[in-house]
């Protein structure tokens, strides 16, 4: 049975989402979850679940 390695990110504005998402994937991440907040009527945050494999 494969065994994951689970990492959450908080994203406080969307303009760095995508920043955020090319820089785990390099790092051997795959994006598993992709959900927002809203925290006030003007503040959303983003939050991203990344996974791997556990070697």
């Amino acid at each position: 049975m494969k065994e994951f390695e689970y990492k959450c990110v908080l994203v406080g504005h969307h303009k760095n989402v995508v920043k955020a998402i090319e820089e785990h994937l390099k790092g051997g991440w795959r994006l598993h979850t992709y959900t927002t907040a809203q925290q006030s009527p003007h503040q959303v945050n983003h939050y991203l679940l990344f996974e791997r494999d556990v070697l």
